[in-house]
């Protein structure tokens, strides 16, 4: 069994302290991070070297991307597949096999005169990424998608063959977005302190069919406008089981 995360952890919104507790107790073996702030990467690493020994941080803010894990991490690599806004690749040594991890923050959709360029731009590093995750490795994809389920984009990884973790064997709805105002958490405006029940469902835990989703599930808490995915696999390619 291996169990993954995926958490946008807002930029620094998820205060370093709260949010590596919750990483420490998620009970996760790999973690997928996105909009990870230099606080954020720096707590990570000075804190959870115990926990996830295995550690790839680029603590750069909104195109900020981190993965940890319990298992040893080879091939790291930064996918630059949109202009400022590198996704993470690497390979995990897990117990019953390697598998390929890709970490992913596509932009969301945007209004106003340059939208069809950059929609542009994000359809083409979506199924970039659909391209990598699907070379005929076992690969999971942990991903903020910025998008919800009766989008193109989603139906595009759908159709590259990748599972939706949460959509195969979770409950609920699975909202994740937003539990506050991210725009005026950042300006410290007090309306960013106020919580919000959830209303979209756009982070992610994508797998090939090398695995099947035994369950998935809303994850803790840290003070992100997110919430976490997680979902625990099992290998069913006759390597792990």
């Amino acid at each position: 069994m291996l169990t993954v995360m995926t958490y946008n952890v807002g930029a620094g919104l998820a205060g370093p302290l709260r949010l590596v507790e919750t990483l420490r107790h998620s009970g996760a073996d790999i973690i997928g991070l996105q909009e990870l702030a230099p606080e954020q990467g720096a707590a990570i690493g000075q804190l959870l070297g115990d926990d996830y020994p295995f550690q790839a941080l680029y603590a750069t803010g909104i195109p900020g991307k981190g993965l940890i894990s319990r298992f040893p991490l080879r091939e790291i690599e930064l996918l630059e597949l949109h202009p400022g806004r590198p996704d993470l690749q690497a390979t995990v040594l897990a117990p019953g096999g390697a598998l390929a991890v890709i970490v992913a923050h596509p932009p969301p959709p945007r209004i106003g005169r340059h939208r069809v360029r950059q929609s542009a731009l994000a359809d083409r590093q979506i199924a970039a990424i659909a391209a990598v995750a699907t070379r005929g490795q076992p690969a999971v994809l942990l991903t903020d998608f910025n998008r919800v389920g009766w989008q193109t984009a989603y139906r595009q990884l759908r159709q590259s063959g990748l599972i939706d973790a949460f959509g195969t064997a979770g409950r609920g709805m699975g909202f994740t977005l937003p539990t506050r105002l991210s725009h005026l958490a950042y300006r410290g405006h007090p309306l960013g302190e106020v919580a919000l029940p959830p209303l979209l469902r756009v982070d992610y835990v994508w797998h090939t069919a090398h695995f099947r989703t035994l369950r998935s599930w809303i994850g803790g808490h840290a003070g992100s406008d997110h919430l976490p995915v997680l979902a625990e696999l099992m290998r069913i390619d006759g390597v792990m089981g």
